[in-house]
């Protein structure tokens, strides 16, 4: 018997002694119409009491696990990757496009598109921007992901400066479909040296505007206490040494 439950015995002996006080013994029929009553009554006690029970035991819906993400909800197109493009009003503008050392693709009557850094949504919009300017008035782009760059020149060209043991011009390839990270980059070119001042360092990002200087704390991106910055093709990151007082 669960907790909350009247349970079937009482009712039916309840039932009877009401009845019994009440005299009801004229006929056999006037009792099977009451016990036709009483029996309608436990059936809807019984359910209500059912209803009730399974309801509170009854798990909460559970809610989707960020793991069930697509995968390409982190992917940003890099250099060496190779891209679809498909264009709905127009096959002739389809193809699959390798995205240049200098971060761009081109496309058939349009010439070079930038995508290098881009979610596959910016890039769709970046491609119809481009067509709607002086090839369609009207343009339906998807963009999916092909294949990340499979040859030895595959990935990032980045320039590491200061106490990173591989200084210079590397070559970072991505892990599946996530963007390159700057934590990332520094490992795959052979980590810190001794001295390397892990907070005070920086990323310089060339753009038309000018260089741009990005500051990170590689100690709190270890601790977990800050994010990984994402780095594009060009970049350069720059570890400075520990400078100690006398």
């Amino acid at each position: 018997m669960k907790d909350g439950q009247i349970p079937i015995r009482t009712i039916i002996v309840n039932i009877l002694s009401i009845l019994v006080f009440q005299n009801v013994s004229k006929s056999t029929a006037a009792l099977a119409k009451h016990f036709t009553k009483a029996g309608l009554l436990l059936a809807l006690l019984a359910s209500t009491s059912c209803d009730s029970v399974n309801s509170g035991n009854e798990p909460p819906p559970m809610p989707l696990a960020a793991n069930q993400l697509p995968s390409s909800a982190n992917y940003r197109i890099q250099v060496g990757d190779m891209v679809d493009v498909f264009v709905l009003e127009d096959n002739t503008f389809n193809g699959t496009f390798i995205i240049r050392s200098s971060g761009d693709i081109i496309m058939p009557k349009v010439g070079r598109v930038g995508v290098q850094g881009l979610s596959l949504s910016e890039a769709e919009a970046r491609i119809k921007q481009t067509l709607q300017a002086n090839q369609l008035k009207l343009a339906t782009v998807i963009v999916d992901p092909g294949t990340r760059g499979e040859t030895e020149a595959g990935g990032l060209t980045l320039r590491m400066s200061g106490e990173i043991a591989h200084s210079g011009r590397v070559t970072i390839r991505p892990l599946g479909d996530a963007p390159v990270s700057a934590y990332q980059a520094v490992i795959d070119s052979g980590g810190f040296k001794p001295f390397a001042n892990k907070k005070k360092a920086y990323i310089l990002r060339n753009s038309p505007a000018g260089v741009t200087r990005i500051n990170v704390n590689f100690d709190a991106v270890e601790t977990g206490k800050a994010d990984d910055p994402t780095v594009i093709e060009g970049d350069c990151i720059v570890v400075p040494k520990k400078t100690f007082g006398l």
